[in-house]
């Protein structure tokens, strides 16, 4: 039975291929413009009159917590598109400074150098990031870790090397961490941190959030068709005139896409190793880490989450890949679904039975 993962504070509980969401605009050096205007054109005789009503608007691609953030809309004007636009991006750069873990003046670090055992008050936005953090965590039993801080710094130092970390310096990153080593209260605004040496890392939930919270800020402007794509997390609002969802292409192992499904209103984050990987001495490492072992998954694999928000398809993907059987008995019902694929000793390509399904382009 799948546990409940969509309010804060409740107890919600491999060589592959490259497995990737690309979505409208967002990627459209990928997907190529004929294929996304294909995707997305309204089609003849459907949905005309909405059709006419609205006019699509399409952002630049706007820097955003070391990736790039792209936004398309369906406005009534050109004008009302860009200032919704604009407002959602401004509320994703004030969430990029509050949850960094790269500028030591963030607030996420300042928690880090905090006193120990005591309430620290926090903005409402960090301690929600937080309490999510937090049940997702108890959800996946510490396969998502938004503690591993330690181990993330001395990945980063290792790719840059070439080398893998101290073992020294592992276990003693090791030590410091533990979801249960910090305690947030989201009504009071408050954090307790139990260990001095503990670090935060929100690099696996902050986009996600990011990209629900652009999404009610461009709601909030009266626009309901929308589409925000972060890195691999996109939030989809109504579909575009005309259609019944956006289109968000999936590509395995060619560059080409393969394979689209259809949604909207709706989030799907996707995880895996296909840019983001080092090798060090002939061995392939992931940039996503290992919680057991401090350093980057070896097993090539990739995971797509469909879930209603963005903050839940974030950290869920990257637990798939860490546990991805643990991960398919959790989903095998309820509102959230995923499909992993990897390939070790054979193909494994599973999928739940509520997975939207997929189509040709």
């Amino acid at each position: 039975m799948t546990r409940p993962i969509s309010r804060p504070g409740r107890n919600a509980r491999r060589i592959f291929v490259a497995l990737i969401i690309i979505v409208a605009g967002a990627f459209s050096l990928l997907l190529g413009p004929g294929l996304w205007e294909r995707l997305q054109t309204p089609r003849q005789g459907q949905g005309q009159g909405q059709a006419l009503e609205t006019v699509p608007v399409y952002s630049s691609d706007h820097p955003m917590m070391g990736t790039k953030a792209r936004i398309v809309v369906y406005a009534t004007d050109l004008k009302k598109g860009e200032i919704a636009i604009k407002a959602a991006f401004d509320r994703a750069d004030e969430i990029g400074f509050i949850c960094s873990d790269y500028n030591p003046e963030s607030e996420l670090m300042r928690l880090c150098r905090g006193p120990v055992n005591e309430p620290i008050p926090v903005s409402r936005t960090l301690a929600t990031v937080l309490t999510h953090a937090h049940s997702i965590a108890e959800t996946t039993e510490g396969a998502f870790d938004p503690t591993l801080g330690g181990f993330t710094k001395l990945w980063r130092r290792s790719k840059r090397k070439n080398a893998l970390p101290d073992p020294s310096l592992l276990e003693k990153a090791r030590n410091a961490a533990g979801w249960t080593k910090f305690d947030v209260f989201l009504e009071q605004q408050t954090v307790i941190v139990k260990d001095e040496n503990l670090l935060f890392d929100l690099g696996g939930i902050a986009k996600g959030y990011a990209a629900d919270e652009m999404l009610r800020v461009i709601k909030a402007h009266g626009i309901s068709s929308a589409m925000v794509a972060v890195a691999g997390d996109v939030r989809l609002g109504s579909p575009p005139p005309g259609r019944s969802g956006w289109a968000v292409g999936i590509r395995t192992l060619g560059a080409d896409v393969e394979q689209v499904m259809h949604v909207a209103n709706c989030a799907v984050s996707t995880s895996g190793d296909i840019e983001r990987y080092v090798d060090i001495e002939g061995t392939r490492y992931s940039h996503i880490i290992d919680p057991d072992t401090g350093i980057g998954l070896t097993q090539r694999i990739a995971a797509t989450v469909v879930a209603p928000t963005a903050v839940q398809s974030d950290p869920l993907a990257t637990f798939c890949c860490i546990e991805p059987r643990f991960a398919s008995k959790i989903f095998a019902a309820g509102e959230i679904s995923c499909r992993i694929v990897t390939l070790g000793d054979g193909p494994f390509d599973q999928r739940t039975q509520q997975f939207p399904p997929l189509t040709r382009p």
